[in-house]
């Protein structure tokens, strides 16, 4: 059962930057090189004339003796280690925009930054497996699952499938004032729509005013997870 509440409000859309249509295709994507550190690498390899721009990080990683890399590390934070880099568009402060409220036909890319890399793998070494988690909205994970390796467009159409789905009576059981907030989100949202107040109240709207993705961090507690963060506006 769906939770619906109150009269919808309005919401403001921002279309400064270009627009490209992240739709699905192949994801076995050779590696082209669009890739970044994640936040807290200190260090960068020597460059190799003609190879794909890589920066090491130090992450945990509790099977490490499984993912060895070419390329040895320091390793801050614990005894195992291991060598996973986050492909750009998915970084911390990423070089999108993308609305999680919105299709991804409207996701926009900063300038020089094409819409091919989409397509691209979104950690290397590849995953088939990736599990998301949400500060303050621990109830609720987001898992993406691509045999073939996933993509930067497949973490992204699973975070917006994930968290626009509507929450049901049971999930309301929550703090008053999270609640609370969410009606507000949801009212303010759907004001100019009747097909989404007909949808009632969905997880985004436990987000409040960040519905921008903000980017991808490997997670604190040395796991295979990732948390996602969220920004009122990129």
């Amino acid at each position: 059962m769906n939770y619906r509440i109150g009269t919808p409000a309005s919401s403001s859309h921002h279309r400064s930057w270009a627009v490209h249509s992240a739709q699905s295709g192949s994801s076995g994507q050779a590696f082209q090189g669009h890739w970044s550190a994640l936040p807290g690498s200190s260090t960068s390899p020597s460059p190799i004339p003609n190879a794909p721009l890589l920066h090491p990080v130090s992450l945990p990683h509790p099977n490490a003796a499984s993912h060895q890399s070419p390329m040895s590390y320091q390793n801050s934070s614990t005894s195992h280690s291991s060598f996973i880099v986050l492909h750009s568009l998915l970084s911390y402060g990423p070089n999108l925009r993308f609305n999680i409220t919105q299709d991804l036909a409207h996701v926009q890319l900063r300038p020089g930054c094409s819409p091919a890399m989409l397509q691209e793998l979104a950690v290397q070494p590849p995953v088939s497996h990736m599990i998301i988690t949400i500060p303050g909205l621990c109830a609720w994970t987001i898992e993406v699952v691509n045999p073939r390796g996933i993509t930067v467009n497949n973490v992204l159409a699973m975070i917006r499938e994930t968290l626009n789905r509507s929450v049901a009576s049971h999930e309301m059981q929550r703090s008053s004032r999270a609640v609370n907030a969410a009606v507000d989100s949801f009212r303010a949202r759907s004001r100019a729509d009747p097909r989404e107040h007909a949808q009632g109240v969905k997880r985004v709207d436990f987000l409040g005013p960040k519905v921008f993705f903000a980017g991808l961090a490997r997670a604190r507690d040395g796991s295979d997870s990732w948390e996602i963060h969220f920004a009122q506006n990129v």
